[in-house]
């Protein structure tokens, strides 16, 4: 685990939504840190304190109150979109010693693709990937190294190189990134408008009656 990210909380007994009504108009966002040993406790977060994290990536939370520090995984961020901000967060708590499961975000490093220097297009498919390890093994991020990736090549989850304790709980075969070659893009665009259409059924029969007719009256 990278940087250590804290946040301090204080306990609401009361819930519902008038009581979340409440918590967001002295600016906290309500809050529930679910675990697998204890029930359920509602809590409050600043919101400026939820706002400055939003800088870094980040899973992992320390949630301190009155002293008393619990190591949290952000599970679920509700958002309000109109206006910008975070509405209710839920938390689950962790045990250092019992592996998680949590979804990281994905990064291309800083080296282009080698097919990207002959005139290929990178593609990229997925923005994160979920993986398994000890909370103090879980990375803020994973960098995939796809300066190799040729002309019409992919790069998949089984190509990442992970840190040490830590597994790709998405497929292997999952498609990251691919470097398209443009020249098959455009092979396979559909052909021009008219080329192919179809012919409006009735439309041939109307002609051949039409013409019959006016053969008919010389």
């Amino acid at each position: 685990m990278a940087t250590k990210h804290v946040l301090n909380v204080t306990s609401r007994a009361a819930k519902g939504s008038n009581e979340a009504r409440r918590v967001r108009a002295k600016g906290m966002i309500p809050a529930v840190v679910y675990s697998k040993t204890t029930t359920p406790k509602n809590v409050a977060v600043l919101m400026s304190e939820w706002e400055s994290l939003q800088k870094f990536e980040f899973n992992l939370v320390s949630l301190m109150e009155d002293g008393a520090e619990t190591l949290v995984l952000v599970k679920e961020v509700q958002n309000n979109f109109i206006k910008g901000k975070a509405s209710h967060i839920d938390f689950l708590a962790v045990d250092m010693t019992k592996p998680i499961t949590a979804a990281v975000p994905l990064h291309r490093g800083h080296a282009d693709p080698v097919g990207c220097g002959k005139g290929g297009m990178l593609e990229e498919y997925v923005h994160e990937i979920e993986v398994e390890c000890l909370p103090g093994q879980l990375p803020e991020a994973i960098v995939a190294d796809i300066s190799g990736v040729e002309m019409g090549a992919a790069f998949r989850v089984r190509d990442l190189a992970l840190p040490e304790g830590v597994t790709a709980k998405t497929h292997g075969d999952v498609t990251l990134f691919a470097v398209i070659d443009p020249a098959a893009v455009k092979e396979d665009l559909p052909a021009e408008a008219g080329a192919n259409e179809p012919e409006v059924i009735g439309e041939k029969e109307k002609a051949e009656r039409a013409a019959a007719r006016e053969a008919a009256k010389k």
